[in-house]
């Protein structure tokens, strides 16, 4: 049996489209708070907030891979996620989503490569891979890239 037969996934919807991570990544999904601003963080960083006494940042995905101006409405959630890299300061950080995620259980087949993105849009920060659930537009954040930019942000805080 292939290895990627099957995964346990999150759909997350975000201002401007979906993105999809395994479930393994997501830590907790809270409902909105309102985060605390941090002065030199990119445009895409909403602010950072308070997390099992840690200073968590909160990534809009939909600023940096849709480039859409957030709008934080009752239904929105905070989506915590473990990152990849060994860095104690940064154990976790936010993703804003617009609704709770969706869990899917992901068969290869399930998930294609998206070929009409515009070659403008192909290296977009932020984006992985560009790929089609069930016939719509998913993005598959690369979260080594979105890591790299909030480490120094923490180490000042």
């Amino acid at each position: 049996m292939d290895a990627f037969s099957n995964l346990r996934c999150l759909l997350i919807t975000v201002q401007g489209g979906q993105v999809i991570l395994p479930n393994s990544l997501v830590a907790e999904v809270l409902p909105f708070a309102t985060p605390l601003q941090i002065e030199t963080a990119p445009h895409w960083v909403a602010g950072a907030m308070l997390w099992h006494n840690l200073t968590t940042p909160l990534v809009s995905l939909g600023r940096l891979i849709f480039r859409i101006t957030s709008d934080v409405n009752l239904n929105s959630r905070i989506i915590i996620v473990n990152t990849l890299g060994a860095d104690s300061r940064l154990p976790h950080f936010g993703i804003l989503g617009t609704a709770a995620p969706r869990p899917l259980n992901l068969q290869r087949q399930d998930l294609t490569l998206n070929l009409d993105i515009p070659d403008a849009d192909q290296n977009r920060p932020g984006v992985l891979s560009w790929a089609n659930y069930q016939d719509q537009p998913v993005v598959i954040p690369d979260m080594d890239a979105i890591e790299a930019v909030l480490q120094p942000l923490v180490r000042r805080a």
